[in-house]
């Protein structure tokens, strides 16, 4: 992505959802073994591969987390229901009290992000996407520890 020329905004992106679960299969195996999260891999895959806008990947892989976190969160709820100590205003491992302070703030910062990634040009975008990937590899990796 970051060495390669800028995918033309006059190409449609592939329209074949058999193609979309070609790629994504391998992704998630790969992202799952890994433990990292699936658009670390499928915004560059959406992009390189599918032809999507820069824009367009990393809405929908925000999209895919939304709606694949519900089933995380309802299993922690459920693996944590009746073990002792946990910290108050909790329902199974998950603290409703830390949920709450998260989702206020991410919702205001989501704007924000939205906002400042519609005045980014889309190259800058994908410069501030791989500076992430590259700062959360190394943080993977210890290097800030």
């Amino acid at each position: 992505m970051l060495i390669r020329t800028p995918v033309k905004i006059e190409e449609k992106p592939k329209d074949n959802p058999w193609l979309w679960v070609a790629w994504a299969i391998p992704v998630g195996i790969v992202t799952g073994l890994l433990g990292i999260g699936g658009g670390m891999l499928m915004v560059p895959v959406m992009v390189l591969a599918l032809k999507f806008k820069m824009h367009n990947a990393v809405a929908t892989s925000l999209a895919f987390v939304a709606i694949t976190s519900v089933g995380g969160i309802i299993g922690y709820i459920i693996n944590g229901l009746g073990v002792p100590n946990l910290p108050p205003y909790s329902i199974g491992y998950v603290n409703l009290l830390s949920w709450f302070l998260l989702a206020v703030t991410g919702v205001g910062m989501a704007q924000v992000g939205a906002i400042t990634a519609h005045r980014l040009p889309a190259k800058q975008l994908r410069y501030v996407f791989i500076g992430v990937m590259f700062y959360m590899g190394l943080k993977m990796l210890g290097v800030f520890a």
